[in-house]
């Protein structure tokens, strides 16, 4: 429970502040793992910045594509020697001060322009799978911060119920002293006894607020709104869930490996934008010059260039772009081989914790439902005066070990569970 516990206060320093919904209220707003799912995919912080960053890059493609579109623009140009004039005999001058309208319009044919454009459509796909990687582990916490809020649930619930019988037997207890049939340790000790699961249900109830107001946070609604789960932790498990029946592990829809696939793809664009600057480039322009006032009468209003330009000798700069290009390349391929032995070991890992997680969480099942029947046929003999209230207490001790043993395997059965949903990115919800 300890662990719990700082997990839910680590989460809080991880998640920050969070303040995307206004609460309804003073009643708690009650949740399915579904619903916090859905909260969470639409008010999170975390999606909401990663959604502005893929909204940013598509608007770079725009920009980037503006390069290779046809340039246009318009002037006038006012110039003066204050009001001399040039004369040229015979009776001829001209002023000087003039003022011009110009309009030009350009086009630059450069193949390296369209692979730039091609490498910004790929690595907005990046940011895209960035943004899917973002929502996997958004569903992955929530997913696991709900599973040990109904852990803290149960827990409480059989911790109270627990007290009740605890209490009936301290009052039982003190009846006996008093008649004489018992020494004052054992109601002293009774006394500890009920003090200390008091203790314990403060102590979980604090770890609960804790955990729930993490799962506040994570969902991206005021640090203020209550909650409330509606489900239990009998019914996150599932006969499936046991059976641990795994389904073929696909590691082309895992989001990391499309990341880097996009990356290696990118090097390559690279490459062939690189190699592309060898290839001359083809300017072509339009002038419309018109004087409005003064100016040579000898201007020509239309003009029109084309300029091409072959590239021959800029310091070797080219060739190491292509080099370093190359070696990305390269680097890319290395990483991805890396990328593909982490993800099979890792699912090999993840399946491993899975069965180990059924075994353990079958073993402390059948180990519950042992100290459960030992309590009650304990409680049995104790109603019947031929059992110490010290050897029901002792009992009662096992029956909560039980039963924390039990919550933390169904725990442990829960998030193994969860990794191997976010390996193969295959949420219900």
């Amino acid at each position: 429970m300890n662990r719990l516990l700082l997990t839910a206060i680590a989460g809080v320093l991880l998640f920050g502040t969070a303040d995307a919904q206004e609460s309804t209220g003073d009643a708690p707003v009650q949740l399915t793992l579904k619903n916090a799912v859905e909260n969470a995919l639409q008010y999170s912080k975390q999606l909401q910045t990663s959604k502005e960053d893929v909204a940013v890059y598509k608007e770079k493609i725009r920009e980037t594509r503006a390069g290779i579109l046809p340039q246009a623009s318009v002037g006038f140009n006012a110039t003066t020697n204050f009001g001399k004039t040039l004369s040229f005999g015979q009776g001829m001058s001209l002023k000087t001060d003039a003022v011009t309208f110009n309009g030009t319009a350009s086009y630059l044919l450069s193949l390296q322009q369209f692979a730039a454009v091609k490498i910004a459509k790929v690595a907005a796909q990046i940011y895209e799978s960035q943004d899917e990687s973002t929502i996997i582990n958004v569903k992955a916490n929530i997913t696991d911060t709900y599973y040990a809020i109904l852990v803290y649930k149960r827990n409480i619930d059989i911790l109270k119920d627990n007290l009740k019988d605890l209490e009936e037997i301290q009052k039982h207890t003190e009846y006996t002293f008093e008649a004489g049939a018992c020494e004052q340790t054992d109601v002293d000790q009774m006394k500890v006894n009920v003090a200390t699961l008091k203790n314990a249900i403060n102590s979980t109830e604090r770890s609960y607020e804790t955990t729930k107001r993490l799962l506040v946070l994570q969902m991206g609604m005021p640090i203020t709104t209550k909650i409330e789960p509606t489900e239990n932790l009998a019914d996150m498990i599932t006969e499936s869930t046991i059976a641990a029946e795994y389904q073929t592990f696909d590691i082309t829809q895992n989001v990391d490996y499309k990341s880097l696939e996009l990356s290696n793809k990118v090097n390559e664009e690279t490459l062939k934008m690189y190699k592309k600057a060898y290839i001359p480039t083809l300017n072509l322009a339009y002038q419309y010059t018109k004087n409005i006032v003064g100016g040579s009468p000898f201007s020509l209003e239309h003009t029109g260039t084309a300029t091409l330009t072959i590239p021959l000798f800029q310091g070797f700069a080219r060739d190491s772009r292509v080099k370093q290009a190359k070696l990305n390349i390269e680097k890319g391929n290395t990483n991805m081989a890396l990328l593909q032995d982490n993800l099979q070991q890792n699912e090999e890992q993840y399946r491993y914790e899975l069965s180990s997680a059924i075994e353990a969480y079958l073993l402390q099942k059948e180990n519950l439902e042992v100290a459960e029947r030992v309590l009650n046929n304990y409680k049995n003999k104790y109603n019947q005066g031929v059992l110490s209230s010290l050897a029901l207490t002792q009992a009662n001790s096992n029956y909560l070990s039980a039963e924390t043993s039990y919550a933390s395997a169904c725990l442990d059965l829960l998030m193994a569970q969860t990794k191997l949903q976010k390996l193969y990115n295959n949420f219900e919800y």
